[in-house]
């Protein structure tokens, strides 16, 4: 944005509120920095932010209060493309500008009922992961553990890391499972390898909580041989990776640069001015011989001892 635009943004006294889909993970943390950071160089005040659990129903509440608030923007994540679309229209009705994050409510249109979507390369995170599962496990047979609601984010990924393992004679997937809520996993990834003790490998959708609970299954079963790989990035994750556990790699995204994307689509939208109806960033691929780089890459700051204790000091010079 040009310095006259933010000018006019500071002396707008806008303000905004961000409704997420949920707040339990690391791309949430780092997409709300980016909005954070960047809004404040904008001058444009957070009204609030909220997580909806993954439940359409507390979504469409916590949207009909944004509709009725002095918010002039909203920044947001659909839980539910179909049922939260109702709720979605009333905030539009109310002349708030929207710009959503990765996913889109059935019955939108860009420039007229929103003012555009940021979003990650969903489908390539997926594949990368599809890969990094295909690469460890080289021949044998895997599992998926799939978000089992009409979420495009992660339908997307599923379908990048199924479109891998598929088109592959090495590989075969065996057993699948899915989940509405994360906290469902430890018991879905348990059944599945009692089922399959000798499966080789799993996809998970995202890596933390879901991944971590399969991983923490596999271990529980003695199946510390199991390789997972999943898509996101949490620290959590970046430690189990540092010592080689069970989570060996995974696709991740830029959230933190979504996030400050977001906030200047919000800036142009709030002035009147035009915005691309679709902005996509790229896919990060991360296993252990790049860990620290794209630590750093991902978070915008370094590793924690809580990863860099893995490695040796002379991997760390190199780094």
């Amino acid at each position: 944005m040009s310095e006259s635009q933010i000018t006019e943004l500071k002396n707008g006294d806008y303000s905004v509120a961000i409704v997420f889909h949920y707040l339990k993970t690391a791309w949430t943390r780092l997409q709300l920095k980016g909005l954070e950071t960047r809004f404040d160089e904008l001058g444009i005040t957070l009204d609030s932010v909220s997580g909806a659990e993954f439940d359409a129903s507390v979504q469409s509440d916590i949207l009909n209060s944004v509709a009725l608030s002095d918010a002039d923007a909203l920044v947001s994540i659909p839980v539910d493309t179909v049922a939260t679309s109702k709720a979605y229209r009333e905030v539009a009705d109310s002349g708030i500008d929207i710009v959503f994050m990765d996913n889109v409510p059935a019955g939108f249109t860009p420039g007229d009922d929103y003012a555009g979507m940021v979003s990650s390369d969903n489908e390539g995170v997926g594949i990368v992961a599809g890969r990094f599962l295909k690469e460890f496990v080289g021949e044998g047979t895997v599992g998926l553990v799939e978000h089992n609601a009409p979420f495009y984010v992660t339908e997307q990924r599923e379908v990048g890391a199924r479109s891998v393992l598929e088109d592959t004679d090495d590989i075969s997937i065996v057993a699948e499972t899915g989940f509405t809520h994360p906290d469902e996993v430890y018991d879905r990834a348990h059944d599945i390898l009692t089922s399959y003790p000798d499966l080789d490998g799993l996809f998970v959708s995202w890596d933390d909580p879901p991944g971590m609970q399969a991983a923490a299954a596999a271990t529980d079963l003695g199946r510390d041989d199991l390789i997972i790989t999943a898509t996101d990035f949490t620290t959590k994750t970046a430690e189990m990776i540092a010592q080689d556990g069970i989570i060996k790699a995974v696709g991740a995204q830029f959230p933190y640069q979504q996030g400050r994307i977001e906030a200047d689509m919000v800036g142009q939208a709030l002035l009147g001015n035009e915005t691309p109806p679709y902005i996509a960033s790229g896919s990060l691929p991360v296993y252990r011989g790049n860990l620290l780089e794209q630590y750093l890459e991902h978070y915008q700051e370094i590793p924690p001892e809580s990863v860099t204790a893995f490695f040796e000091e002379t991997e760390l010079t190199q780094k």
